[in-house]
């Protein structure tokens, strides 16, 4: 996979817990900000997810088997005019 490279400003403060956690936790910076936009990813995915479920949650269930009936109707007798003016 092709990588490309970013350069980020950080304020002293945060570029010094940025040194402190890759010392802990990461073998370099790279590392670092890819596991946090994983993360930042992963956080939106879900949002999405609930915001979808939540949604459909209160959406009808859609079509029952009476409207599939009155529709394949509707569209029996549709045909059957069509083909009784020879188009």
């Amino acid at each position: 996979m092709k990588m490309n490279s970013m350069n980020i400003s950080l304020p002293s403060a945060m570029a010094e817990f940025v040194r402190q956690t890759i010392e802990r936790d990461y073998g370099n910076a790279s590392e670092f900000f890819r596991s946090l936009v994983r993360e930042r990813i992963q956080r939106e995915i879900e949002s999405d997810v609930a915001f979808l479920n939540e949604a459909t949650n209160q959406a009808p269930a859609g079509p029952d088997a009476q409207d599939i009936a009155e529709v394949l109707n509707l569209q029996r007798r549709v045909r059957k005019a069509i083909r009784a003016r020879g188009l």
